[in-house]
């Protein structure tokens, strides 16, 4: 994992290159306005918890990075021949804020973690599109793991009583010693899910006739909490927190277990995929089922499209999923919609499993006249949720 990862998880906000000194000083004349009628304990009191930041930061940051910053983009340039223009679109495609040539901010795991990218687009093995691609698609899920991993050690510190300020200082004390173990877990997740879509791959080599514009033959649906905007309104940052958490744990466990993957969650919303339409059906019908008899959950709305698609950068593109998303933002609270060719596609994959309503031809945005049916379980059985 490239050290650099874990200095900006630390320091968002910053330049992304900044030591622990960068910390700002609570005290200093540029800080006067803020601190205004603040009284000698009160100055004492944030010096020391900003002594206990510039600490921990700091022995976090060592251990992390694993050595000093000593190269610019230049010395990577002339010391380790890495090129300026790879080195830069590195940095950047991690999520980092860019610097010029001559700012020293790169470490020697850093110069190992470019390099050794980089030499698959000197030897050719990697076009340099498809490098900027690999390592957008690292920042983007090593940031938001990164992000999701601290703020999960947040959480478990402030259900135990402590303040956000304490939860947050005891999360960074913690994670020296927590980190091999998450590193370990990081490579486990990523062989295992390499493996598995290299299978999934592996099987799209058989099929035949394949549409070269929209290959994958993929169930496609979306769910989406009901009311969510008012719930934004009514309830504290962590009772919305509660609820968010609440559904996607949900969302995710009966997608698992009926046999699709999530392919993004954005707030009130879960994108997921399934290779076949029964096993799409059976996670759109459970999410409806489960989530409405749920007291802690508002309704779900639900819809699904068993159609073709193409997939790029980790999500799904193509008619067959715009179809989806706009049926899904059409459904009653606590069913689920889906066209006749799903519905069709249903039936003859698992006869009697499903039934599918006659329907009506609803407008849907960008689509036009869609018959939309409502879907419910016949005679399948329910998911076993049991762990």
């Amino acid at each position: 994992m490239p050290a650099g990862g874990g200095m900006a998880s630390l320091e968002q906000g910053s330049s992304g290159h900044g030591a622990p000194g960068d910390l700002p000083d609570p005290t200093s004349e540029d800080d006067a306005d803020g601190i205004g009628q603040i009284d000698a304990q009160e100055i004492l009191e944030l010096n020391r918890r900003f002594a206990e930041v510039r600490r921990s930061v700091g022995t976090l940051e060592r251990q992390l990075l694993q050595g000093p910053r000593k190269y610019s983009r230049r010395d990577l340039s002339e010391q380790r021949g890495i090129p300026g223009r790879l080195a830069a679109v590195y940095w950047r495609s991690l999520g980092f804020t860019p610097v010029d040539e001559d700012t020293v901010v790169f470490t020697e795991e850093d110069a190992y973690a470019i390099g050794d990218l980089a030499s698959l687009v000197e030897d050719g093995a990697l076009s340099e599109r498809a490098f900027a691609s690999i390592t957008r698609g690292l920042g983007f899920h090593m940031g938001r793991l990164a992000m999701w991993a601290t703020e999960a050690l947040v959480d478990e510190a402030k259900a135990a009583g402590r303040s956000d300020a304490e939860a947050r200082l005891e999360m960074l004390d913690s994670v020296p010693d927590l980190l091999e173990t998450l590193e370990s877990q990081v490579m486990f997740a990523f062989r295992r899910q390499l493996a598995a879509y290299a299978a999934r791959a592996g099987s799209e080599v058989l099929h035949r006739d394949t549409d070269e514009l929209f290959p994958l033959q993929r169930a496609v649906g979306f769910a989406d909490l009901v009311q969510f905007t008012r719930l934004s309104r009514d309830l504290t940052g962590a009772q919305l927190a509660d609820v968010v958490g609440r559904f996607e744990a949900a969302g995710r466990d009966i997608i698992s277990v009926g046999g699709g993957r999530v392919v993004k969650t954005v707030g009130d919303e879960i994108m997921f995929l399934a290779d076949t339409p029964e096993d799409g059906a059976q996670i759109a019908v459970t999410l409806a089922e489960a989530i409405s008899v749920d007291p802690d959950l508002p309704p779900v709305r639900v819809a699904f499209v068993w159609g073709s698609m193409f997939s790029r950068y980790g999500d799904v593109f193509g008619p067959s999923v715009n179809l989806a998303a706009r049926m899904e933002s059409v459904a009653r609270p606590g069913t689920v919609l889906v066209d006749a060719d799903t519905a069709r596609a249903v039936a003859e994959a698992l006869p009697g499993g499903f039934a599918a309503s006659e329907g009506e031809d609803v407008e849907l945005h960008g689509i036009g006249a869609v018959r939309v049916r409502e879907l419910t379980r016949d005679r399948s059985t329910p998911l076993n949720l049991g762990l």
